[in-house]
């Protein structure tokens, strides 16, 4: 993930980010390898950002640079339908609201995402930042993207699906092959990290549950997929 920041003192950069459940993991197998998740810190790159923090008492500074991009389009389309909406979203950050904070239609995203308005990306505020991992954790609640996990002696390996992904999806974020030749997937609860020893005790103990291809993912699941190619 990418995350551009406004008006705050952030070091651009790749940041990693950990958690209890990671922490647990690396632990119990005390593995080889561990590969934490890591964000990427950009600056004002709004157009490369997955997500944008700013400072909370620059707010309007930051809306402005909205203000300042819808209008130049403004003057250049002759389309009424694009104008129409530019004149909508307009009137929604002309109010200090954020447009990643509204409810749009799937037309209308879809030309957000297309003009790329900073404040369409999801946004946290910020007085201060004084905790990158705290402030990773809210920035992953805010743009819906939930953490899972590979788990074993040899890596414990952090990944990051969207939120109301399937495990299909999960599958393909590891490697296309385990998307296409998915067969079954086995997934254990974070939660449940504290009741057994290891894999097979998990599977013994029915903390390792089977689940097909429509299985939609939660965060902190620890998954093990089955496949043929």
């Amino acid at each position: 993930m990418k995350i551009a920041s406004f008006g705050l003192d952030i070091t651009p950069g790749k940041q990693k980010y950990t958690c209890e459940c990671f922490e647990k993991l690396v632990k119990k197998f005390s593995p080889k390898k561990i590969t934490p998740y890591v964000v990427e810190f950009i600056g004002e790159d709004f157009a490369k950002a997955d997500a944008v923090v700013f400072d909370s008492n620059k707010k309007l500074d930051f809306i402005f640079v909205d203000l300042e991009k819808i209008e130049n389009r403004q003057t250049k389309t002759a389309d009424e339908k694009e104008k129409e909406f530019l004149k909508k979203i307009t009137a929604i950050l002309e109010k200090e609201n954020l447009l990643c904070d509204q409810a749009f239609s799937e037309e209308e995203k879809n030309f957000l995402k297309n003009i790329m308005p900073a404040t369409f990306k999801p946004c946290v505020g910020k007085s201060e930042v004084s905790d990158i991992n705290g402030l990773i954790s809210e920035i992953l609640k805010k743009s819906e993207t939930l953490l899972f996990f590979t788990a074993g002696e040899k890596e414990v390996h952090a990944w990051e699906v969207k939120k109301g992904s399937t495990i299909v999806d999960a599958a393909g974020k590891i490697h296309s092959d385990l998307a296409r030749g998915f067969i079954k997937g086995e997934v254990i609860e974070c939660k449940d990290l504290d009741s057994f020893y290891n894999l097979a005790e998990a599977r013994a103990r029915g903390f390792a549950k089977s689940v097909d291809r429509d299985y939609i993912m939660q965060e902190g699941n620890i998954i093990e997929i089955k496949f043929s190619v």
